[in-house]
């Protein structure tokens, strides 16, 4: 009975929806316990792909450099990563486009009693990602403007890793911690107050709208537009549905959290970090975050930084792309 449905099918000419096995596939490298598995997760249990048309194979690695060595020897087609390694890739001759991931970014927690970032001088401060990292530098540069002090000589900096500096400022080894968003949002959930956000931080230094800085990125030459087109499809569907509370409820045995508080804390950051389109807004606000990078994060921003090229912001999916 089922050949001869086929057949009937096959002989009036009706198109047949594409096995999955015969769609093309996307493969995309993430950390093995990141956030952004989240995200991919939705995609794949929900179809999201193959209705788009292709398969999504998530490879999941250990680290950031892991991903990025995968992606650079063509092992994936797509990582996210942020746009300034993105302006590097181009620099060095890599074709590299990006498109936003997500809007969410870090922010500064401190002990309970601490209330501005000018109460930080002559305190311990731990910072993660190392002395370029991006968010320090915008906290620096609001540090310098509000306060009137260079906050790297004012106060004592510790650089370390997430979780050890979470544990530093619960404990009450330092005072405050720069930190990545869920780190942060973690923090919130046991009762760290934030200090200041990263993104509002860029708005007090008139960098506004700020500018999501992590995306998907991929080599123009080496993935298909159509493919790229479809999977951020897939990942706005992915993201809308995530939109809505009752989806997270699939995704808490992977997020590892220990309590309601920071389940909550985290959906409802991620949530807050839902990407619009990119606009030429947005270039312009990059260009001027770019130049207060440059000027404030010295020879070693400098080293993991390419020249400022707006044709990197390239949405497949927009009507007219390369918005900036």
């Amino acid at each position: 009975m089922k050949r001869f449905l086929l057949s009937a099918v096959t002989s009036l000419g009706l198109a047949l929806p594409a096995a999955a096995e015969d769609l093309p596939s996307l493969r995309i490298a993430v950390l093995k316990f990141g956030t952004v598995n989240w995200l991919m997760e939705t995609i794949t249990s929900n179809g999201f792909d193959t209705e788009n048309g292709f398969t999504l194979d998530t490879v999941p690695l250990a680290g950031g450099a892991a991903t990025s060595v995968a992606f650079q020897s063509g092992d994936v087609d797509m990582i996210v990563d942020d746009w300034v390694w993105a302006l590097y890739q181009r620099d060095h001759g890599v074709p590299i486009e990006f498109v936003p991931y997500s809007n969410t970014l870090g922010a500064l927690m401190a002990r309970p009693g601490i209330t501005t970032i000018c109460d930080l001088k002559g305190k311990k401060i731990g910072v993660v990602g190392g002395e370029t990292d991006k968010s320090w530098i915008i906290l620096q540069a609001l540090a310098t403007r509000d306060c009137g002090f260079d906050i790297t000589q004012e106060a004592e900096i510790l650089f370390g890793a997430p979780p050890l500096m979470s544990q530093q400022l619960e404990s009450g080894a330092v005072d405050a911690v720069s930190t990545y968003w869920h780190f942060a949002a973690k923090l919130q959930a046991v009762g760290m107050p934030k200090l200041v956000g990263v993104h509002d931080a860029m708005v007090e230094l008139g960098i506004d709208p700020p500018p999501p800085m992590i995306g998907f990125v991929w080599n123009d030459d080496r993935t298909d537009s159509d493919l790229v087109a479809a999977m951020m499809r897939a990942a706005e569907a992915g993201r809308a549905a995530l939109a809505e509370d009752a989806a997270w409820d699939a995704l808490r045995p992977m997020m590892r959290v220990s309590s309601d508080e920071e389940f909550v804390a985290l959906r409802d950051a991620f949530q807050a970090g839902r990407p619009g389109p990119w606009t030429k807004a947005n270039t312009d606000a990059a260009h001027k975050l770019y130049d207060l990078l440059t000027e404030l994060g010295g020879e070693g921003f400098k080293a993991e930084a390419g020249p400022f090229t707006p044709e990197i912001f390239n949405d497949p999916t927009a009507a007219s792309p390369n918005a900036g």
